[in-house]
Order: C-alpha cells, then sequence, then structure tokens
C-alpha cells in the first residue's frame, strides 16, 4: 500500500498546525496535545533525544505509539513505511510504557489483553503481558482493527494475484484463522468492525473514486455508502457536491454506536458516517 511518511503524523502533529486546529473539534484538540505533552519526554527518556512519536493507534487506556529513532533528513518515498518501536499511552492517565523496543514494525493495536505487531514483511504477531510472541498470520498489508471484544481484528490484506487484486480486507480470529471478506480489483482497504462485531466497512477505489463500502463478518457482498454515481474525471476542480473524503488510516477511526463510525479525513477534520443510511457530515465542533 503507498502511503507518504507524513501521512503518519496527521493526528499526532495536527495540533501543531493553525490551519489543522481551526477545522478540529476542541474535545480532539484536547486530546492530541494531552497526549504529546506526555508521550514526546517519555519517547525522548526511553530511546534519546532524536526519537520521535509518528503515529497514534486506537483510542483510550490501549492506546498506542509509533516510534521513529529519528525523522529522516528527506521525506520517504510513496512505498516507503517508516519502521517502528512501540509504546503504550494510558489516555485516562498518561502513563507511557515501552511494549516493543526494536524498530522493525509497521503498525500495532491492542487486541483484549494482547497487543498485535506487524513487521515489515507483514507477519503479525501476538505479544502478551510477559513478552511472549506467537504468530498469528501472514500477508497482512496493515490498517489493523481489533473488535470490540477482543476476539478477532480486521485487516487490509495483501494479495498476491496480479494488480487488479492489489489488496483486500479479512478479519483475523485469535487462532489465526483468515477470512476475506471483500476483494474487488485493485484496493480494498482501511476496514473497521462495529462495537457488536458484525458490520464492517472498509475503503475501495473501484469506481475510481476512494469511497466507503459496507459488508458483515458472514461476507455478504459489498454494498457502496458514500460518493454513489462519481467517478474520477468528476474530482477535477475540487471536490463536487455531495463528496465524502475518505479516512486517513483504520487507526483513526471510532465508533459512537454500531451504526456510526466517526473518523479523521485528514488535516484534523472528523467526520461521521452512518453505516446503514450512508449520511455522512462533518463533526467539528462542540464537546465530546
Amino acid at each position: 500500500m503507498r502511503r507518504q511518511f507524513l501521512a503518519l503524523t496527521v493526528l499526532t502533529l495536527a495540533a501543531a498546525s493553525a490551519s489543522a486546529a481551526d477545522r478540529m473539534n476542541p474535545a480532539d484538540l484536547r486530546r492530541v496535545t494531552k497526549a504529546r505533552d506526555f508521550i514526546a519526554p517519555a519517547v525522548a527518556k526511553e530511546f534519546g533525544p532524536k526519537a520521535r512519536f509518528v503515529h497514534l493507534f486506537g483510542q483510550g487506556k490501549g492506546m498506542l505509539a509509533g516510534v521513529v529513532a529519528e525523522i529522516p533528513a528527506e521525506a520517504l518515498g510513496t512505498d516507503e513505511l517508516p519502521l517502528l518501536a512501540i509504546v503504550q499511552y494510558d489516555e485516562a492517565t498518561g502513563a507511557v510504557r515501552v511494549v516493543a523496543r526494536e524498530f522493525k514494525y509497521r503498525e500495532a493495536r491492542t487486541v483484549g489483553p494482547e497487543v498485535a505487531l506487524l513487521d515489515g514483511e507483514g507477519n503479525l504477531r501476538l505479544r502478551d503481558a510477559n513478552g511472549g510472541e506467537r504468530l498469528l498470520a501472514q500477508g497482512v498489508g496493515g490498517d489493523l482493527f481489533p473488535t470490540a471484544k477482543g476476539d478477532a481484528l480486521v485487516a487490509t490484506l495483501a494479495m498476491s494475484r496480479g494488480p487488479k487484486h492489489e489488496t483486500s480486507v479479512g478479519i483475523i480470529d485469535m487462532k489465526g484463522r483468515v477470512k476475506v471478506l471483500a476483494d474487488g480489483p485493485g484496493v480494498d482497504a482501511t476496514p473497521s468492525i462495529s462495537p457488536d462485531g458484525r458490520t464492517v466497512v472498509f475503503v475501495s477505489g473501484r469506481t475510481t473514486v476512494a469511497s466507503f463500502y459496507v459488508t458483515d463478518v458472514d461476507g455478504s457482498a459489498p454494498k457502496q455508502l458514500t460518493n454513489i454515481g462519481m467517478d474520477s474525471t468528476m474530482l477535477y476542480g475540487g471536490p463536487p457536491k455531495g463528496f465524502v473524503p475518505p479516512p486517513v488510516s483504520s487507526h483513526h477511526m471510532e465508533w459512537v454506536s454500531d451504526d456510526v463510525l466517526r473518523y479523521n479525513a485528514g488535516g484534523g477534520e472528523f467526520w461521521k458516517l452512518n453505516v446503514r443510511t450512508g449520511a455522512a457530515s462533518a463533526d467539528l465542533g462542540g464537546e465530546k
């Protein structure tokens, strides 16, 4: 999957941008600022003064942060990802602890009492509180998002069947069983699963415009939710009326209910999406 290095810093560093701060929900701005104030000094103490945390994974007590040894002098290419060490950040107390000190991971998410760690080769492992690890799955592309029960996670899977099927969306249980839920032409990615463990929302470019689709854990035929009837030619000159932006990543998503997903659309701007109706709107103000 192609991602700019700077895209990893969107939520973490948004508070440093005046324009982004102007668009952020005040509660989101407070959360980002608090995370930065607690994590930054802890990272410098544990990894040295050049180390920086560049990404947040998840929400609440089980939130994790990805750490780089130092910011590269030149921006990485679009097909490159920085390899990360992982720390855990308790959003309620501000406590920070090291989970994985090695700079070898792309992503991490808390799954029940364990931490799922995805390395640079697409190997997904579970690490317990005592540091023990077991291999869960291989060929995982990223976008890890656990169920509320911690009994499975959805992810983008790296496919090897040619350019028409670059990635798919699947669910992985804690026994390592992988089930493909969506595999359209091109890229299906950035999945999220509802709190009741049934509904799976993901992003696909199969119509040439990145749009939300919905399926379920049984693998029902995906249904397009947003940007219906649009194609890439309609984006020339700016987004058309009714365009719903895709999320920055699955790690900046949270469910308001079983039906409503809240996500970061970039630049610190959050949106809400009703996964039953496809109705979506920016969530720019008020308390949360």
